[in-house]
C-alpha cells in the first residue's frame, strides 16, 4: 500500500499547482452473493405450431394420427413437436386429449415461443454505496497496516432486490444468436450472502493554486482507478469546510 500510495502522491504532483492538503486511507464494504438464474431462448413460433395450437385450442385431439390427418402434416413431424410443446410446458394431457396449458395460451397469443435453459449460477460483488455490481474479485487486494476505519458516508439504506439483480444480469447476458433466437435472462431463483470484503481506499485532498479550487481524489483499489462517486460524495458535505 506505501508503495502505491508514493505513485499516486507522485501522479498527483506533476502539476506543480497542485497541493496535498491531506492524504488518508479507509475501506468500504462490498458484500458478495452468489446468486441462481435461468436463461429462456425466444424465437417466433413457426407456422405448424401454431396451427397445432389452435387446433387443441378449439378441437379434443387424442392421437397425433388424428392431428397429421387434420393438417395434412406427416406424423413423424406431429409427433416431434407434441413431445417438444408438452417438454415445454405448453400443452398436457387431460382425459386422454391435449390440451393447452396457461403457458401455451400466451405463447400464442404472442407468436413468440419460449425454452428454459438449466439453471446457472453466478457470483457477484455488490457496493452498496454505489449501487453497482462488479465482476467478482480474482486479485489480491493491498496489504494494509492493521485494521482501516469504515468510510464516513456510508450508504446503509438500498436494500438488495431480485428485480436489481435480474437487470444487471440482462444487461450482461441477453443476447441474439445467430440463428436468430434471443437468448434471455428470464428470472433470479435465489440469492445467497457469502461474505463482506472490505476495500481499501486512499483519499487525497487537494488544492489547485491556479484556479484556486479544493477538490477530493479517492483511488479505488478494487476497480483501480479514481472513484467519482466517493470524490464527490466527499466533496459535497466537506469542500466548503476546507476552504475555512
Amino acid at each position: 500500500m506505501d508503495k502505491l500510495k508514493k505513485q499516486l502522491h507522485a501522479n498527483l504532483l506533476k502539476n506543480p499547482a497542485v497541493q496535498i492538503k491531506k492524504s488518508v486511507i479507509w475501506q468500504f464494504p462490498v458484500t458478495i452473493y452468489t446468486v441462481a438464474f435461468y436463461r429462456v431462448k425466444r424465437s417466433k413460433m413457426d407456422i405448424l405450431m401454431k396451427m397445432m395450437l389452435l387446433t387443441f385450442e378449439k378441437t379434443q385431439i387424442r392421437r397425433a394420427a388424428n392431428l397429421s390427418q387434420l393438417l395434412l402434416v406427416e406424423e413423424l413431424f406431429i409427433e416431434d413437436l407434441l413431445k417438444k410443446m408438452q417438454r415445454t410446458g405448453l400443452i398436457t394431457l387431460e382425459k386422454g386429449s391435449y390440451k393447452l396449458t396457461s403457458r401455451g395460451h400466451e405463447q400464442l397469443k404472442t407468436g413468440i415461443m419460449e425454452e428454459e435453459f438449466a439453471e446457472e449460477s453466478t457470483v457477484l460483488s455488490y457496493s452498496m454505496i454505489h449501487d453497482e455490481f462488479w465482476p467478482e474479485m480474482t486479485e489480491p487486494l493491498p496489504e494494509t497496516d492493521g485494521g482501516l476505519p469504515l468510510y464516513r458516508y456510508g450508504n446503509h439504506q438500498n436494500i438488495l432486490k431480485k428485480d436489481r439483480i435480474l437487470q444487471v444480469l440482462a444487461e450482461r447476458g441477453n443476447g441474439e444468436e445467430e440463428d436468430g433466437f434471443q437468448t434471455v435472462v428470464a428470472a433470479v431463483n435465489s440469492y445467497d450472502q457469502q461474505n463482506v470484503e472490505h476495500i481499501p481506499c486512499l483519499e487525497f485532498q487537494l488544492y489547485n493554486k491556479e484556479q484556486d479550487k479544493f477538490y477530493a481524489r479517492v483511488w479505488n483499489t478494487l476497480l483501480q482507478r479514481w472513484d467519482e462517486t466517493f470524490e464527490k460524495q466527499i466533496e459535497e458535505k466537506e469542500r466548503l469546510g476546507w476552504r475555512e
